[in-house]
């Protein structure tokens, strides 16, 4: 099968790999119908993550991705509740749905895998969904069959970064009427964007430097705040009569927007970042959070749980995650969709890829 594999920073091709089996008896194997390339994608392609003189975040040869969806094809002797021919979704993180750590609805930090996550980085490494077949492995858990009428692009963020975004909204703590500040208008940041709105806050301001995603806040009803014009923990408080904002979104996933939200939010606030951070440490207001008796939630979303409850809204427009595509590419041309996401050119927000 073709797959886009990694070969070193800046360094991704299109390749004829072998195609995957039924390893296991909880397998499925799926046909992709759609995969699309990540911020965090962007970490091992940029060579982030690795320990000095170590080796890469990413094998080289590996398949890359983690967002993907499809048909299956295939399954094990041991899966039942999915069959040939069903359309589902999958999360972003492998996880066994038995371990202690999943029946306490903790998938991500699944003993089994090892904290895995599809296209390689931590724990056991299964390959990625940039890719026109995929084994999911513990299947019958794993796999979320999609409702008819529903198709993949409104479906598939489920797996990730819609996911995420609800959840970073959620650990806020937003309440009707409170102000929300949210760093990082990209994809994440977008969607944990519409995700707050359905907490009731008064307004959201947007922080970021790109002009066409703060455009596209505005119109998902953000207020725009740019960081080539102002400074916004100054420009954060002006706006909020110098008290702060109520809660703040951290979407990033790098040490000076994280101390901006912690520096910007207001005396009993809560700071809930769901960048990913792939260095083991950062500089970190300790003083600061202290003494505003701050609430710090962050961590990897558990994309799991929120595929069933999230469906619904949806269904019901809600939430409209397809807003935030701008390309969708052949899997062949999955190397052009990684330099354009990552030099934002062509306006470039999200790019999605069909095999």
């Amino acid at each position: 099968m073709k797959a886009i594999t990694f070969h070193g920073t800046g360094d991704v091709r299109v390749e004829s790999v072998a195609d995957p089996a039924i390893m296991e008896a909880t397998d499925a194997v799926v046909r992709i119908t759609t995969s699309a390339v990540c911020g965090s994608d962007l970490h091992p392609y940029h060579g982030r993550g690795a320990a000095p003189g170590g080796p890469p975040l990413v094998e080289s040869g590996s398949v890359m991705g983690h967002e993907f969806m499809g048909v299956v094809e295939e399954v094990g002797a041991g899966v039942s509740r999915v069959k040939k021919g069903d359309r589902i979704i999958a999360p972003f993180s492998i996880s066994c749905g038995s371990c202690e750590w999943c029946r306490m609805r903790l998938p991500t930090q699944c003993t089994t895998t090892g904290r895995a996550v599809f296209g390689g980085r931590f724990g056991k490494q299964y390959p990625g969904g940039q890719a026109e077949w995929i084994r999911v492995p513990f299947a019958d858990h794993m796999c979320e069959k999609v409702p008819a009428g529903m198709t993949d692009e409104q479906v598939f963020f489920l797996g990730d970064i819609l996911s995420t975004g609800y959840f970073c909204a959620e650990n806020a703590g937003i309440r009707p009427g409170n102000t929300v500040a949210l760093f990082g208008a990209g994809p994440v940041g977008l969607l944990a964007l519409q995700s707050a709105q359905l907490f009731g806050p008064s307004r959201v301001y947007v922080v970021d430097r790109v002009d066409y995603r703060l455009k596209l806040a505005e119109e998902m009803g953000g207020t725009p705040v740019d960081l080539d014009k102002v400074e916004p923990v100054a420009e954060l408080r002006r706006l909020t009569g110098g008290r702060g904002p109520d809660a703040v979104l951290e979407c990033v996933g790098h040490e000076v927007p994280f101390g901006q939200a912690i520096q910007a939010v207001r005396p009993g606030g809560t700071v809930s970042s769901v960048g990913v951070y792939v260095e083991n440490s950062i500089g970190f207001p300790v003083r600061e959070a202290f003494f505003k008796d701050l609430t710090l939630k962050m961590g990897i979303c558990n994309a799991r749980n929120f595929i069933l409850p999230l469906m619904p809204l949806i269904q019901t427009g809600k939430l409209q995650p397809t807003r935030i595509i701008t390309h969708t590419l052949p899997l062949s041309d999955g190397p052009k969709g990684y330099a354009i996401f990552d030099k934002k050119e062509d306006r470039a927000i999200k790019v999605m890829l069909k095999p």
